[in-house]
């Protein structure tokens, strides 16, 4: 029986030692960064902005507390830790949901900003990625009205858990990092403008491996949206005899095959169905045949679509992934890719559109 005695004094005693070695920090001796803001630094080559929470019994619209730091560094590891001497607490990433880069700063460092982000074991992968104009800092500083939780706003919009806008493309972490590795996809990220006390996204960037290659207009990224993750939830602006009129779409499918004959140019076709009702209109609906509304607005869809697809080929960038289509589809894993390098430039889109109109959205 001593033995057993000795044996769980010792084995308590090791319990302890590892316990009190393991650098566990109780929850009011943390700092919780919820957004993190990489900008280029005047006299450094980083200048990292923190957003902390301040933990507070009260959640109302407009009570949200933060807290902000700033350093700047030659690397994002060394900026972290001496941001650390500025807090009295432990810093956790692991409710960071947002990252931003400043737009100068994304067109040149963004691969080591990302390296470093993957690298840390308390980011979450499904943390969202952005553009922040004029900078990370002015956004993270951006404190709307109705916030209730610092940061809610941005993640309210990314998740759309709140507002569904098709001019808002979100992309997480992962999938950037995927699609920055990946041959035949390009990265893509959201424009987040600082106006006042609020946000403005309706723009995005697109990548050539790391830097920026196009931004997209508003219409140019709805559209674009709807082709990369067939958002539903848009409109489509239609006219007769310079009559507007806007369907309201509640339906919508896209797929697309790439064509590449011995005996003709290659192409890619594109299918598109919309369906919809009639949200607004200049003129009575029940006068018009409803097919020549339809195509119409199918005329109007395909060039615009064709248009925006050329715009990309021309700055040689492919977010919706057509160069790994291509990959996948061809049997040949030494050439394939050398081969789409060489076709992009010059194959020919061909979009085929089919809206359906289900009703005038009125009784009459």
């Amino acid at each position: 029986m001593k033995w057993r005695s000795r044996f769980v004094l010792i084995l308590t005693c090791t319990l302890l030692l590892l316990l009190s070695g393991c650098g566990f920090k109780d929850m009011d001796k943390r700092f919780f960064v919820i957004a993190i803001g990489i900008d280029k630094g005047k006299t450094k080559m980083y200048r990292v902005t923190l957003k902390l929470v301040i933990p507070t019994p009260k959640i109302e619209p407009g009570q949200a507390k933060s807290q902000m730091v700033t350093e700047e560094a030659d690397t994002i590891a060394e900026a972290v830790r001496l941001m650390k001497s500025k807090v009295d607490k432990e810093f956790d990433f692991g409710h960071a949901k947002i990252v931003i880069f400043g737009k100068s700063f994304a067109a040149e460092e963004m691969p080591h900003a990302v390296d470093w982000l993957v690298r840390r074991r308390d980011v979450q992968q499904i943390t969202y990625l952005a553009i922040g104009e004029p900078s990370a800092k002015k956004v993270l500083g951006v404190q709307p009205p109705s916030e209730r939780i610092p940061n809610n706003a941005l993640i309210l919009s990314f998740s759309r858990e709140g507002t569904e806008s098709p001019y808002i493309v979100p992309i997480y972490l992962y999938d950037y990092y995927r699609r920055y590795k990946a041959r035949g996809m390009d990265a893509f990220l959201p424009v987040i403008e600082a106006a006042g006390d609020t946000f403005k996204m309706d723009r995005m960037v697109l990548l050539d491996q790391s830097k920026i290659a196009l931004e997209l207009a508003p219409e140019e990224t709805d559209l674009l949206n709807q082709m990369m993750s067939h958002f539903s939830r848009f409109a489509v602006r239609g006219n007769i005899d310079d009559q507007p009129f806007v369907i309201n779409v509640e339906n919508y499918r896209m797929n697309y095959e790439i064509r590449t004959p011995s005996n003709a140019e290659p192409q890619i076709v594109m299918h598109v169905t919309i369906k919809g009702e009639v949200e607004e209109s200049h003129f009575n609906i029940f006068d018009k045949e409803w097919h020549t509304l339809e195509q119409a607005m199918e005329n109007g869809m395909k060039e615009e679509y064709e248009k925006l697809l050329v715009k990309l080929q021309k700055a040689n960038t492919d977010p919706i992934g057509f160069g790994l289509r291509y990959r996948a589809t061809r049997h040949d894993p030494k050439g394939e890719w050398e081969a789409w390098q060489k076709l992009y430039p010059e194959i020919q889109f061909n979009v085929k559109v089919k809206i359906k109109i289900r009703g005038t959205g009125l009784v009459r």
